[in-house]
């Protein structure tokens, strides 16, 4: 696996280092930024698929987590930190029923609480964070916008589909038969250890539904407060002459690839949230071009190719935005 694993990294870099066209690796901003740190940035972003893809193509019995921590030993002798950190959420028990009932409790309680506060979007987004919380789970890869609603209608027509997804992911890797699934909702669960897609696996079909629906939904519209801090963070990302123009342009067309047109409390009539939707559509338009005019802007600091571009725009606004269950301390 590890062998496979390394000559599919291998063709991939090596086809995005011979890569021409805007996506491939920029020599220019190379000489500026890390050329490894971009490597690495690309190679985690794609060794969960390669690895579901390995999976599929040999149909071989394995689980995602080795709980051996021989394999995991550096050089040095050192535990590899990136594997502790993979582990980190699954080293809680989560075996003792008292616990399990208490922080079910807890989510819920906080749940109640916001509800009346949430709409549409918003509520979505707390219920998911609410689960995540409950069983201990990470969020969805997030897949960008075209994918986003092509999966969306497939889940739409078919009542079920997230459990569906996720039970034949756990078969997959168990090595048993499992019903064919597309593969865009399979790779929703990469990051999730064997355990944790078992125990959603195990749980009530709805609690899949809503990890699903939330991950496919376009994103609450964030405040004009977030939206400015936002907007500082990424112009303090660049220098240069242009670039604070640049910036707000990115800003924009990243925001209307994530979140809503317009808020759900917005209370301005039907013209202005229309005008707002067509302005959304023309920025999703136009995102392309101001992407790869930003990736190509001297003194940026967002990165080398689009991908790792969407993951820093990603990490700044879920900084601000990202939904959490907070609950009292047991003092």
């Amino acid at each position: 696996m590890v062998q496979d694993l390394a000559v599919e990294m291998e063709e991939l870099l090596f086809q995005k280092v011979m890569q021409t066209e805007p996506g491939g690796f920029d020599l220019d901003l190379g000489l500026d930024a890390s050329a490894s740190g971009w490597a690495r940035s690309l190679l985690r972003a794609g060794s969960l698929s390669m690895l579901r893809n390995i999976r599929t193509r040999t149909t071989a019995k394995m689980t995602l987590v080795d709980p051996s921590p021989m394999r995991q030993w550096q050089d040095d002798g050192v535990y590899a930190n990136s594997y502790s950190a993979f582990h980190n959420a699954a080293s809680v028990d989560r075996t003792d029923p008292a616990h399990i009932s208490q922080t079910m409790e807890d989510a819920a309680d906080w749940l109640r609480s916001k509800t009346r506060h949430l709409r549409d979007s918003s509520k979505l987004a707390a219920q998911a964070a609410t689960i995540m919380h409950g069983y201990g789970v990470p969020a969805l890869v997030r897949p960008q916008i075209m994918e986003r609603k092509r999966l969306k209608a497939l889940v739409d027509a078919e009542p079920g589909l997230a459990h569906r997804s996720i039970a034949a992911m756990r078969s997959l890797i168990e090595g048993e038969p499992f019903e064919a699934i597309d593969e865009g909702l399979m790779a929703l669960w990469d990051d999730y250890s064997f355990d944790q897609i078992d125990t959603i696996t195990r749980a009530a079909p709805r609690v899949a539904g809503v990890l699903v629906d939330s991950v496919l939904a376009d994103r609450a519209r964030p405040s004009r407060t977030v939206l400015r801090s936002f907007r500082a963070s990424v112009r303090a990302m660049g220098k240069g002459r242009g670039w604070a123009r640049l910036a707000e342009e990115t800003c924009e067309a990243f925001i209307a690839l994530e979140f809503e047109a317009y808020s759900s409390f917005d209370t301005t009539g039907a013209d202005y949230r229309d005008e707002r939707v067509a302005g959304r559509r023309i920025a999703i338009l136009k995102a392309p071009d101001v992407f790869a005019r930003a990736l190509a802007f001297k003194g940026q600091r967002l990165g080398l190719n689009e991908a790792d571009m969407y993951e820093q725009l990603d990490r700044l606004i879920r900084s601000l935005t990202d939904v959490e269950v907070k609950v009292p301390d047991a003092a």
